[in-house]
């Protein structure tokens, strides 16, 4: 018995010639060894002889807790047969009705473990002398050794063909950051690698809903969206929840029997199954599941290896993960970038804009300001239409710079105040109508003339619109070169309602599930204006509104907008004068006469208007080019003991400007500094609009109308 075999020796191999041995050592010539099956609990028969086909099929598997086994579990134990001792499993009725009388028992063990057992049957009833006995005993160890030696050994192979799958494994997880080749990767490879695996599927934990979802699946290619609906679990749920809330591998030896097991669909049909959550440190990233058609199929060495697998595939998902959020976050970190340098290039070009303007206003001052005096005098009526006509388009050009100053203020932070949104429209349509009509481009509009006003910031909502009508018209140009643009306002349950409808392409679903969110574009790189959706969606939600789309492929866009009619919060308000205000300039039929008026303008065009039109309204009129000159007339009609009424003076000029010139009246003479109205191009910024928003004084944007210089004095004289 010593010399059989070797511990490279298949076991089957060794137990058949030992039981040969013991059977023609006693005279024997039935026989049979069962050896234990840890994981099911049962004693398989491995080696056995003098038994049919039939008999070897019904002492196959057998109880390993029965009674007649611990009979002999201090040793090699007889028993006497009879139908008084008979087991569950019917092995000793086989025997019996073979005419046996008695059976031999003893146990198989190394190292105190027991292995299994060797048993002997005899058609006689005499026991076993103490010889035969120790021979037995002496046998069941060499045996057990044997196949201790045998198991350890096979250990050993299986360990290191673990390593070295394990090893590959590692090195193939390694091989590939992307998130989806990994996924399939991880199941083809948990197949491959644990013995009697049939299929596998990843869950992965989603930490927002704390539900786990399947995300890949060795039986398909891709994980299909009804699979992933049907398959959702929440934590603790199932086998699958149930291991990651505990963090143990779970091995289900027949899933028919276990309250935990959740069937889904009526597909894949398996009987056990085992799972080791996925984790990194504590935090729980999801599940990796493999089973198998045969009830009892994976061992405690299969545990362990799934388990060392999934702590490998845990640690390859977290680094594809983090690659994939560096990823994102560079491709955010770009998108920011050149969303900056195009917030760079708006400013700069508002900043261009502002200078532009406001060299422009001067001139345009002066034109409309002569044009207006020029028709008060008697003159031919062909030359009064001329007027008219220098008159209306010098108007038209001051519309346009006044919208590029609207868009240059557009880049600041600006308040609130009532607003008309038919007139924002308008004035953006205006700022459009050439680039549209050129382009192909028909607009329509449908505003209703009854719409509220509303409190609200009227650059921001100008940027919204322009925004949406630069994205219809680039949509029909690609689409199909031309189109219909319709633009309607109405007002619904204090709310007014704007719609922009175009004739392009449409949205798919999935395009306006993420119109909205930042960085998503359906323009080529390098297109659009800068603000983007995201930016409209943030401006419109500021001002407790709604922006959303309602389109169909090929059927057009529309994009609604919704806004709540804010009143304007009660308060003393202090009339500025200011020719962008609401105020009706110009309709009153008087002005003031006679008073001493100091002109303060670095323009001699400009200083020259105001002193022909004051003048031809009875006024006198003294001028100065700037703040230090101002000074001294100021001066000099103090030692004559002469005053002036009313100072109207250019904010930016040279030497000394309009703000020092109105700190050092508000010091000396405050009197005189508040009868001060100012005058300017430059209504952009900041430091302009800051200084005339502390003063609350009258003022004037170039260029104005003969009226609204009346209508700012009545203003500033109290009259």
């Amino acid at each position: 018995l010593l010399a059989i075999g070797s511990p490279t020796s298949d076991v089957r191999d060794i137990l058949d010639q030992s039981l040969s041995i013991v059977l023609e050592a006693l005279g024997e010539t039935v026989g049979g060894i069962h050896l234990i099956q840890a994981e099911s609990r049962t004693l398989q028969l491995i080696a056995h002889r003098g038994l049919v086909d039939e008999q070897v099929d019904r002492l196959q598997e057998l109880g390993s807790d029965s009674p007649l086994w611990r009979a002999c579990a201090l040793g090699t134990e007889v028993i006497a047969l009879s139908t008084e001792n008979a087991d569950p499993e019917g092995f000793v009725q086989i025997l019996l009705a073979m005419g046996h009388r008695s059976l031999c028992l003893v146990p198989l063990e190394a190292h105190e473990e027991k292995l299994g057992y060797l048993w002997v049957s005899s058609t006689s009833g005499a026991l076993l002398n103490d010889e035969d006995k120790e021979f037995l005993n002496t046998a069941g160890t060499a045996i057990g050794l044997a196949v201790d030696n045998s198991r350890l050994y096979r250990q050993m192979e299986r360990r290191l063909r673990e390593s070295e799958a394990l090893y590959k494994v590692g090195r193939a997880l390694a091989s590939t950051l992307n998130l989806d080749d990994l996924l399939s990767l991880i199941v083809r490879s948990a197949v491959d690698t644990i013995t009697n695996a049939k299929n596998c599927v990843l869950h992965l934990l989603d930490e927002q809903t704390g539900e786990l979802r399947p995300r890949a699946l060795s039986f398909v290619s891709a994980v299909r969206p009804n699979v992933v609906g049907r398959n959702r679990m929440r934590l603790g749920q199932g086998i699958a929840g149930y291991a990651l809330e505990t963090g143990q591998v779970v091995n289900v030896a027949d899933v028919s029997q276990d309250p935990r097991f959740v069937r889904v669909g009526k597909g894949r049909r398996f009987a056990s199954m085992l799972v080791a959550p996925l984790k990194l440190g504590e935090r729980r990233i999801g599940t990796l599941s493999i089973d198998s058609t045969q009830p009892h199929a994976f061992s405690q060495d299969d545990e362990r290896l799934l388990a060392t697998f999934a702590a490998q595939a845990a640690v390859a998902l977290e680094n594809a993960r983090l690659v994939a959020d560096l990823k994102q976050s560079l491709a955010e970190l770009k998108e920011t970038q050149a969303q900056l340098i195009q917030a760079e290039k708006l400013s700069a070009i508002g900043q261009l804009i502002a200078g532009v303007a406001h060299e422009l206003n001067n001139p345009l001052a002066a034109i409309m300001g002569y044009a207006q005096l020029l028709t008060t005098e008697d003159v031919d009526e062909g030359i009064r239409r001329d007027l008219g006509k220098i008159y209306l388009q010098a108007q038209r050009a001051a519309k346009i710079v006044q919208n590029l100053l609207t868009f240059a203020r557009a880049q600041r932070s600006g308040e609130r105040q009532l607003v008309n949104v038919n007139e924002i429209l308008e004035r953006t349509l205006e700022m459009r109508a050439y680039q549209l009509r050129v382009d192909g481009i028909e607009v329509a509009t449908q505003l209703d003339p009854r719409l509220p006003k509303t409190m609200a910031d009227a650059n921001q909502l100008q940027q919204v619109f322009l925004n949406l009508i630069n994205n219809a018209q680039d949509a029909m140009l690609e689409y199909r070169g031309a189109g219909h643009l319709q633009i309607r306002t109405e007002s619904r349950e204090n709310t007014i309602r704007i719609s922009f409808r175009d004739d392009g392409p449409g949205l798919s679903p999935e395009a306006q599930k993420h119109i909205f969110e930042p960085f998503f574009t359906t323009k080529e790189v390098g297109r659009g204006t800068g603000l983007g959706l995201s930016i409209c969606f943030g401006i419109i939600s500021q001002h407790g509104g709604r922006i959303w789309a309602e389109s169909e492929p090929n059927k057009g866009a529309t994009f609604i907008v919704e806004l709540p009619v804010v009143a304007e919060p009660s308060s003393d308000k202090e009339h500025t004068g200011d020719n962008n205000g609401e105020s009706n300039h110009g309709n009153s039929t008087t002005h003031p006469k006679n008073k001493r008026v100091l002109v303060v303008e670095d323009e001699d065009d400009i200083a020259s208007l105001l002193q022909r039109a004051l003048k031809s309204d009875g006024h006198q009129v003294i001028l100065a080019n700037n703040g230090k000159t101002a000074l001294a007339r100021l001066a000099e009609a103090r030692s004559q003991g002469k005053r002036f009424d009313l100072i109207i003076s250019d904010i930016k000029m040279p030497g000394m400007n309009g703000v020092s010139l109105y700190d050092h009246l508000r010091r000396e003479e405050s009197g005189l500094a508040s009868r001060l109205v100012f005058i300017t191009g430059d209504t952009i910024s900041q430091s302009t609009q800051s200084f005339l928003q502390k003063t609350a004084l009258p003022h004037l944007s170039k260029p104005f109308t003969m009226d609204e210089l009346r209508q700012v004095m009545r203003s500033a004289l109290g009259e």
